[in-house]
């Protein structure tokens, strides 16, 4: 796929897999939004970004769980460089660690892991219908078939 001049946000991008599509994709010629809940980290990605290509990233310290925070980003990306192509879920967290996790832990998981990608899904999705494109790019883990040792939470919600 030809990235070039399209507009992709990345969650979880401040390390790890986020962070290396984020700058694969600015290296192919897209424009990003990295968000990250660790402010710092994803603002040193976006500024590394920047080195290689002038405002190619901006960077978001967001709750990706929230919807709010899914809006901030989407409208982060409409104001800077125009309508979201590319929406990458990314973002992943581990919680409890079997069944003495709390509900609590439990409805983070799940809220990050799986319920994040549904409401972007449900902001963005209507609008790619209209245009005619648009691409939803989750971020599966081995944990979702196999099992992570020491976190029921991320293994369910994965």
């Amino acid at each position: 796929m030809d990235v070039k001049g399209k507009t992709a946000i990345v969650t979880g991008a401040g390390a790890g897999i986020g962070a290396a599509i984020a700058a694969r994709l600015v290296d192919s010629g897209a424009c990003v939004v990295v968000a990250d809940l660790a402010t710092e980290k994803v603002a040193d990605v976006a500024e590394r970004l920047n080195a290689k290509s002038s405002n190619a990233a901006v960077a978001l310290g967001v709750d990706v769980s929230q919807t709010r925070g899914i809006e901030k980003m989407i409208a982060a990306a409409q104001t800077t460089y125009g309508p979201v192509d590319l929406y990458f879920a990314n973002a992943g967290i581990s919680g409890g660690s079997g069944v003495e996790s709390t509900d609590d832990e439990w409805a983070r998981a799940l809220d990050v892991n799986l319920m994040a990608h549904v409401r972007a899904a449900k902001l963005l999705v209507p609008g790619w219908i209209e245009r005619g494109s648009g691409y939803f790019v989750s971020t599966a883990s081995a944990a979702g078939l196999l099992t992570q040792i020491g976190s029921a939470t991320y293994s369910a919600s994965k």
